[in-house]
């Protein structure tokens, strides 16, 4: 029945088989047909350039740009179709290091829109993000909290537009009405802001006052202007924007009410200050005096570098996620602080009535820590506080991956019923407390430990400069990657395990078996389940293949062999191949296994589909017809096995070129749409029949409408009955194709409104 050709023989063949169905006895299902309407494949209107792809390649380019690690050590990369929280599909696995990104390709599914993108790293930090499928990919990893963030440079304003006056030369002026002055030269004296706006953008000298009642006023210097302001002062509602490479030295300031002020440039205070509202730091400032953050509504957000030459007394809120050293001390006398970077006093640290919480944070008080009663903290995710020597009278909490407090000279006390709860390492010179005692005094995997034994790594970096502890990789097979993030720890020649298409699902090929004549279109010919299990070195080439595949169904009389080359892999690279089902002598192997006289791989799985098939009753069609009782196939599982490993830009990602061997005749090949034929393949067929393959123009395989004989999907596939074209099975085929696969890139798989039910095998193997 599959051997009529053309639409005449076409029309036989249908009739033939509504014979069968409706006059055979005992039948258990027919198929009612209606024509769509849309008519056959030959009618669709297809772009010569489609290549009837359901899948899409990406190239994958991953850093990390982590804190230092162990040298030598190895992050462990995912990939993942869906969150991994969440179930997702594991699809690749691999390594990448200092200097050394995760490079391969990926094939997905077009109708993936995301992918998901993991790193964890010898010392438990992990992290997941989601990325748009593009093309190329490109992504570094950077930890989230322990880096000290860039500065935000904002855009500034100029002083060529917006301004209703232009300030020169010297003298006093007054800003009111809601006007803007500008300062594009140079100005010296006094100048009120009552309401308004002074714009630097060149240079000033003298004092400012700010405010008048419930007025808006506004001072920006820009990052081409430079202030010296002896003495500067703000009421209500009045803000300071200090722009990207802007400056300012101011000699005192005083600000009060709910004043605000910005610095993305470079601030040097010479006096104490103290403010009652928002102080948000993205550039550099130095106050060469006390720092006072006043009253419980205040607040610091510092995402820069701040310097104070005298003690810091701090009564509201801070967020510090840059980097902020102290000359005097430190007085944390209220509210919360929220320490993701760095702070360090360079006398002692207190702890009074407040709430600390680190995260990835670094503590230094270099003359010693107190924790009074009042004070709650919280440290999380390898934060660390580094001292001289600690008081503790209050409990101390470590959550995440552990933390540690470090005593590098008279050791540390704790009072009496006071408790480290949880992941936290405390270290001191011996081991031991000077007032308390282990483990009495540590709870839920807290522990004391003497210096020299530190066990919980803490990395070094900008935000850290002294670290904690050293992991010594547990790599029993030396490659780098250390055994928790192995796959095959003590294999040194393997790493990890990637899938295709992902690690608990298959993919279907299916393919039309009369080339170079056109088919009934029914596409299940040879309907084969397949998944690729991929096994890379500690360098991320490929070292093993292990392809499963699985018969599902053949819609025909004739017999079929089955293999994929692949196509930048010469033979001599490959040690061995095993796990082929041969019974016919029309292939011919190397040694290794390979397909003899073929300048690229070729991996011949089975010579004849009858060799692994088993059918229930006596047709030749296997699992097409719904009158029949399903058979099933042997699974047939291939291992190759790399002689040398190999790049993964090199090998590419499987499903590789998959092929038919049509009835046994191995000059007879049948490939996807502009898939290259093997060595084997005999050319003369090029053009013959339907066929408009033209090898100099790397077309192949199809026809003169661009029509195909083979494609790939990317999921388990659920194919039509015998001689139901596909395009009537599911209602969007049409579109799909001839939209050159930008509508309905989903076309085949079971959501409401996708496929005609009674056209499609549904018994379930």
């Amino acid at each position: 029945m599959k051997h009529f050709t053309g639409t005449y023989g076409w029309w036989i063949g249908f009739i033939f088989f509504a014979l069968i169905l409706f006059g055979m006895a005992g039948c258990t299902k027919t198929i009612e047909i209606h024509d769509p309407g849309i008519g056959s494949m030959i009618d669709l209107d297809v772009d010569s350039n489609f290549k009837w792809q359901t899948s899409k390649e990406v190239d994958l380019n991953i850093s990390s740009n982590l804190a230092a690690l162990p040298p030598g050590s190895l992050s462990r990369i995912e990939v993942y179709q869906g969150d991994p929280q969440l179930d997702g599909k594991l699809l690749m696995s691999g390594a990448a290091g200092y200097d050394f990104p995760f490079s391969a390709r990926l094939r997905i599914s077009r109708a993936i829109t995301s992918i998901f993108l993991r790193l964890t790293t010898l010392y438990g930090y992990d992290q997941t993000v989601e990325v748009p499928v593009q093309n190329e990919i490109n992504y570094t990893f950077v930890e989230t909290s322990g880096t000290k963030q860039t500065p935000v440079v904002a855009p500034w304003p100029d002083c060529l537009s917006g301004c209703d006056g232009w300030l020169t030369g010297s003298g006093s002026f007054v800003i009111s009405d809601g006007q803007t002055y500008c300062i594009t030269d140079s100005y010296s004296g006094h100048i009120t802001i009552q309401h308004g706006t002074l714009k630097v953008c060149g240079t000033f000298t003298g004092t400012i006052s700010m405010g008048q009642e419930e007025n808006i006023c506004k001072l920006l210097v820009t990052g081409t202007g430079s202030a010296t302001i002896s003495s500067l002062s703000m009421s209500r509602n009045c803000s300071m924007v200090i722009y990207g490479n802007g400056q300012v030295t101011i000699g005192s300031i005083s600000m009060i009410h709910n004043a605000t002020l910005e610095n993305f440039g470079i601030l040097r205070i010479n006096n104490n200050f103290t403010h009652p509202g928002l102080l948000r730091n993205m550039g550099n400032l130095l106050i060469n005096g006390q720092y006072t953050i006043g009253a419980t509504s205040s607040e610091l957000e510092n995402y820069g570098s701040l310097t104070v030459n005298s003690d810091w007394v701090v009564n509201g809120n801070v967020k510090n996620n840059g980097t902020t050293e102290v000359f005097g001390n430190i007085f944390f006398n209220g509210k919360t602080v929220q320490n993701n970077c760095l702070i360090k006093s360079n006398n002692e640290v207190v702890f009074n009535t407040m709430i600390y919480k680190a995260n990835h944070g670094y503590l230094q008080g270099v003359l010693g820590v107190t924790i009074t009663e009042g004070a709650r903290l919280t440290l999380q995710n390898q934060s660390m506080i580094s001292t001289s020597v600690f008081l503790m009278k209050n409990n101390l909490t470590g959550v995440g991956s552990t933390s540690v407090i470090k005593c590098t000279s008279s050791g540390a006390i704790i009072g009496a019923q006071k408790y480290v709860i949880g992941a936290m390492e405390m270290l001191t010179p011996d081991g031991t407390l000077l007032s308390g005692s282990y483990p009495e005094n540590f709870r839920d995997s807290a522990s004391l430990k003497p210096l020299a034994d530190a066990s919980a790594y803490i990395p070094t970096g900008e935000c850290n400069p002294e670290g904690s502890g050293y992991i010594s990789p547990d790599d029993s097979d030396g490659d780098g990657v250390a055994d928790q993030l192995d796959d095959f720890p003590s294999d040194g020649s393997r790493a990890f395990v990637s899938w295709y298409p992902e690690a608990s699902g298959f993919g279907t090929l299916i393919f039309e078996d009369l080339w170079p004549y056109q088919g009934d279109y029914d596409m299940n010919d040879a309907v084969i389940d397949y998944q690729y299990r991929i096994i890379t070195n500690a360098r991320n080439q490929v070292v093993d293949i292990h392809p499963k595949f699985y018969l599902r169904a053949a819609g025909a009389t004739l017999k079929n062999g089955f293999g994929f080359q692949i196509d930048q892999v010469q033979p001599v690279t490959i040690a061995s191949v095993s796990g082929y089902v041969y019974k016919f002598n029309y292939i011919k192997l190397n040694e290794n296994g390979t397909e003899s006289s073929q300048a690229n791989a070729v991996i011949i799985v089975w010579d004849n589909a009858d060799n692994i098939i088993h059918r229930v009753g006596q047709r030749t069609e296997f699992n097409t017809l719904p009158n029949y009782p399903a058979g099933h196939s042997d699974s047939v599982f291939i291992h190759i096995h790399f002689a040398i490993p190999q790049d993964q830009q090199v090998v590419g990602p499987p499903p590789y070129n998959p092929f038919l061997i049509k009835n046994l005749d191995r000059n007879l090949e049948i490939h996807m749409p502009d898939y290259i034929p093997t060595s084997l393949a005999n050319p003369a067929y090029f053009g013959t029949a339907d066929d408009d393959s033209d090898p100099a123009l790397g077309r192949y395989y199809k026809t003169s409408k661009n029509l195909l004989w083979a494609t790939n999907i990317t999921e388990k596939y659920h194919y039509t009955y015998e001689t139901i074209e596909i395009l009537w099975g599911y209602y969007h085929f049409a579109e799909w194709c001839e939209s050159s696969g930008n509508s309905y890139p989903d076309w085949y798989r079971d959501l409401p409104g996708y496929r005609h039910e009674n056209y499609i095998y549904d018994i379930t193997f």
